[in-house]
């Protein structure tokens, strides 16, 4: 079931007026939970008992690293957790990587949240111990189930009884946000689609020019299909009465590599920083095992990812660009750039050529990540270092959209601290339902219906 279907969209509505008819909590948590079973269920119906199973496997575990915890049994705490967390990591491999078996969906989100919720109960942050109602929502919580962001047991939990009630406010504000996250995947990346599905099928066949066109096509692709996504599932959580974290801020106006993973899939890239880099050490060991975690940690997230080769030359690259870039910075500290940011024309230019020599990094780094293996990856890479001679198909979408989300960078970076400029609309306000009203219209008209699956939800 997809956010975008008919079916989503009763099910959403249902839910919301039972919610608003029966008011009382147990009952609407217990809403909440069938909700989230009959959304994944529409995906399949097998995979449910698995997270059913999973979710009970988690609590039970939690339950006895948490009573380990109040004995002052430290030791056996940590070593409880760590049994169930391989357990719980050898299930994803053996789902992720056994080829002959089909995967879940939405296996590599929710049983991060899993890993996250029995870590978070052996560092003692889930006090009180979540019933067990409160644990099978966090882990079927139907706006993220599928795709993220993934939400941490320690942030999400307590939010469950402290639901904010659905007034005007928020009912704007959430539907706001569903709405451009159904323009960003629907008009945007849907469309570029088009374009990197054709070219990316034979990669032989086009110039050098045009794969590099369309290696910055899929660049946009991924972020409009991924970051439309989040909006959406974060509008949905605010109908409810979640207030979940931003999962994007503009990662292409990043200058380094630290500065990309703080702004792009920011869940998975908090999670990985506190239960993968800060466990392994973090900074804490030293020069060489800092860049060794930080190198792993990226590997992590390479193979969380995907399964082929492609996927763990992508993660090893980007470790290899974050050691690289904090070696340099640790050289050349911040602080020595203190004189040349009175000179305000340099300090722009010196941050401009790095965004873009950031960009072009990423946009590369992507290429591995999409194409159908390593040979087209090579492939693709020499045509466009070479300018090898081919089919040109410079698709229009890309200028198009590439102009917009400069423009919105430039407002970003002119008028809001490079944070997201876009607010929500006063629809109390007549310019509000103007506009708000033209963004429906113009998903309508533009929208592109041949592809609706999220590339993320493949992970």
């Amino acid at each position: 079931m997809s956010f975008l279907s008919i079916e989503f969209l009763i099910l959403l509505s249902l839910l919301l007026l039972l919610m608003k008819v029966v008011r009382r909590d147990v009952p609407n948590r217990l809403l909440l939970l069938a909700a989230g079973y009959v959304f994944y269920a529409f995906f399949d119906v097998r995979s449910l008992l698995l997270l059913i199973l999973l979710s009970l496997f988690t609590w039970l575990g939690g339950r006895l690293i948490n009573k380990k915890k109040q004995a002052g049994s430290d030791n056996e705490a940590k070593i409880l957790c760590s049994v169930f967390v391989i357990t719980e990591v050898i299930i994803l491999c053996f789902f992720k990587y056994a080829g002959f078996v089909a995967m879940p969906v939405g296996i590599s989100f929710y049983m991060l949240q899993a890993i996250g919720f029995l870590v978070d109960c052996m560092r003692g942050d889930l006090e009180p111990y979540p019933s067990l109602l409160d644990s099978l929502i966090y882990m079927s919580f139907f706006p993220v189930v599928v795709s993220g962001p993934i939400q941490k047991a320690k942030v999400f939990i307590p939010k469950i009884q402290e639901r904010k009630p659905l007034n005007m406010v928020r009912f704007s504000h959430g539907i706001q946000l569903f709405a451009l996250g159904a323009l960003l995947k629907l008009v945007m990346a849907d469309r570029l689609a088009v374009c990197v599905d054709a070219v990316y099928s034979t990669p032989l066949v086009y110039s050098g020019l045009t794969l590099f066109i369309t290696s910055i096509t899929y660049t946009l692709q991924l972020l409009f299909d991924f970051a439309g996504y989040s909006d959406m599932a974060i509008g949905i959580a605010i109908l409810l009465g979640f207030d979940l974290d931003k999962n994007f801020n503009l990662p292409y106006l990043s200058a380094d590599p630290a500065e990309f993973w703080r702004r792009w899939h920011i869940s998975l890239s908090t999670w990985l920083r506190d239960y993968v880099y800060i466990p392994l050490g973090g900074n804490r060991k030293g020069k060489v095992r800092t860049y060794l975690n930080i190198f792993l940690t990226m590997i992590i997230s390479g193979l969380w990812h995907g399964s082929t080769v492609n996927f763990l030359i992508w993660g090893g690259l980007h470790g290899i660009w974050q050691v690289i870039h904090r070696m340099f910075t640790q050289v050349h500290p911040a602080s020595a750039d203190k004189k040349e940011q009175k000179d305000a024309p340099m300090h722009a230019l010196k941050h401009c050529i790095s965004m873009i020599m950031t960009f072009l990094i990423v946009n590369f780094l992507w290429i591995p990540f999409r194409a159908q293996s390593l040979k087209d990856s090579w492939i693709i890479f020499t045509r466009m270092i070479t300018l090898k001679k081919g089919v040109g198909y410079y698709y229009t979408y890309t200028f198009i959209f590439g102009i917009l989300l400069l423009i919105v960078q430039y407002l970003a970076g002119r008028f809001n601290s490079r944070n997201n400029p876009i607010k929500p609309l006063p629809l109390d306000k007549m310019y509000g339902k103007v506009i708000f009203c033209c963004l429906i219209i113009a998903t309508a008209m533009f929208a592109y219906f041949g592809n609706g699956a999220f590339i993320y939800a493949s992970f």
